[in-house]
């Protein structure tokens, strides 16, 4: 699938998600174009891709790329997440899951770009995940393959812009353990660690007790468990489910829910709410 047509499954992603909002789609699809020009983000991030090969010779996953032109060389995920963050004006984000910082340089960016809020990243060094340095991350999901190994000379988050950091605070540990501990209420909540059912299930309990009542929920890579379902049916809640970008087949790989949305109330999609 060429760049052309990735936008064209992006396009049509981010009407789904207008759908769902309840908003005209010329209004994502502005942030859309909005993130695909900006020159100064594609700039700060070929510059981190060439700082990161040259000092430590990293060139896995788009590290193997000399630079990016377009904003769609990334996965629809990182299109969504920005959307979400120029529509919503969250004042408070929680991240989990860092790896290189792709998602976390699309959160900041917006952020960067609606002058205000917060994001909140958790996640562990690649190096500490595969020694199991805590009870929760001894082992990685299956599905994990070598890209997402680098070495310990990188820390999370290491293809982010140096401009956008501003607005990001990034605690290493494990997400069971961090939550918890964080005071903050949160308005958008990504995840994109360990996809696994027990985990997964974990965390959203722990980041359920920290969101706000009006929350927008985001799970990555939700063919990997039954996680993200068995989440929406125990809370009654309606999701949205969008599709890749084609780059890697074309299949369901993020969800979106809303917790104040008017369908989890409907009987016909949740079965109603408890009392």
């Amino acid at each position: 699938m060429d760049i052309a047509d990735t936008r064209k499954c992006n396009l049509w992603n981010l009407d789904r998600l207008a759908d769902y909002l309840a908003i005209a789609p010329d209004v994502l699809r502005g942030y859309y174009d909005e993130i695909s020009e900006d020159a100064g983000f594609l700039a700060g991030i070929n510059a981190r891709l060439t700082k990161v090969r040259e000092e430590h010779g990293f060139t896995k996953a788009i590290f193997a790329r000399e630079k990016i032109d377009s904003a769609d060389w990334f996965a629809f995920e990182r299109i969504l997440i920005y959307v979400l963050v120029r529509h919503l004006k969250p004042e408070a984000v929680l991240e989990t899951g860092v790896y290189y910082g792709g998602n976390t340089s699309f959160l900041l960016a917006g952020l960067y770009r609606n002058g205000h809020g917060r994001l909140v990243s958790i996640d562990l060094p690649d190096s500490a995940i595969r020694a199991g340095v805590s009870a929760g991350t001894a082992q990685r999901h299956p599905l994990v393959g070598d890209s997402e190994l680098y070495q310990a000379t990188l820390k999370p988050g290491f293809i982010i812009p140096d401009y956008l950091k501003k607005h990001w605070d990034f605690v290493e540990g494990n997400s069971l353990e961090v939550i918890p501990t964080r005071q903050e209420t949160f308005d958008l909540y990504l995840h994109d660690s360990d996809h696994s059912m027990d985990f997964l299930t974990a965390e959203l309990d722990a980041a359920w007790r920290r969101l706000s009542p009006s929350a927008t929920v985001v799970v990555d890579d939700i063919d990997w468990s039954n996680a993200f379902f068995s989440f929406c049916v125990n809370h009654r809640l309606s999701p949205v489910l969008f599709t890749d970008n084609g780059k890697d087949n074309l299949r369901v790989r993020s969800g979106v829910v809303k917790i104040d949305h008017p369908r989890n109330l409907d009987q016909a999609f949740t079965g109603g709410r408890d009392t």
